[in-house]
């Protein structure tokens, strides 16, 4: 009786264990569930906001081409863009932008993205040591922006942009002048100085150029030209050399020699 009730228990148990890992098998054979663009995008989204930047692309991607008339389309382009700014890939960034552009013209984000195509500009430019096309690309973009959204947030960033970019350009020109000056060809490098002035009057870096014309101008013997120049200098904005500079003019233009 006894050896009945065990093998009765043993078959039980072996029932139970084929129907479980019989259950694991079916499981494993049936076909995973496909995720809808809804759930692709919010994975997505949180792997951005984890900063997994490059494990999102793929699924952003997908909802911009497989939901190209859903809510959330224009969102997911702004976001794989982004992606790829984060990831510093900014030429890269610039065309995902400017596909945002050109197939949600009325999206929410256009304002937000005409920014951020000249911040990619911004960040691939070089210095204004090297090549100049990005600054000159990013100065456009900042401004062109600043013309459509005068009243935007970002008004006063992009202004600041600008100001910066072009502050460095002026720079450039400005030690091309000094260069000139090191050689001895003072025309040349009132020439070159001009220029600053001409175009890059707005830059913190007009002030020292009027000094700098002014001491070529005393090389030359031309007394009138060079207090004219000196007369625009503010002094308090010269640094300690500068002011010394300032200083010596000053007292030339006084004591002039005949």
């Amino acid at each position: 009786m006894k050896k009945i009730k065990l093998l009765c228990s043993l078959l039980v148990i072996s029932l139970l264990i084929g129907s479980c890992s019989g259950s694991k098998e079916t499981q494993k054979n049936e076909p995973k569930r496909e995720r809808t663009y809804i759930e692709r995008y919010e994975d997505a989204v949180k792997l951005f906001e984890e900063k997994k930047y490059y494990k999102g692309l793929e699924d952003f991607s997908y909802v911009v081409f497989n939901a190209p008339g859903s809510d959330i389309a224009d969102d997911a382009q702004f976001y794989l863009a982004s992606s790829h700014y984060e990831m510093k890939e900014y030429l890269v960034a610039i065309d995902e932008y400017q596909q945002l552009l050109r197939r949600w013209p009325s999206s929410d984000l256009y304002e937000e993205t005409r920014f951020k195509i000249a911040e990619c500009y911004y960040k691939q430019s070089p210095g204004y040591q090297r090549d100049q096309q990005y600054i000159l690309k990013a100065i456009k973009a900042y401004q062109d922006f600043i013309d459509e959204y005068p009243f935007s947030e970002q008004r006063n960033n992009a202004e600041q942009r600008i100001l910066e970019l072009r502050t460095g350009l002026a720079t450039k020109i400005y030690e091309a002048g000094e260069l000139y000056m090191i050689l001895r060809e003072w025309n040349a490098a009132i020439i070159t100085f001009q220029e600053v002035i001409d175009s890059y009057y707005d830059t913190d870096v007009i002030n020292e150029t009027y000094l700098a014309i002014a001491s070529c101008h005393s090389k030359l013997k031309q007394r009138e030209e060079m207090i004219v120049m000196l007369n625009k200098v503010d002094s308090e904005k010269l640094s300690k050399s500068q002011k010394l500079q300032y200083d010596k003019l000053m007292k030339l233009s006084t004591e002039w020699p005949e």
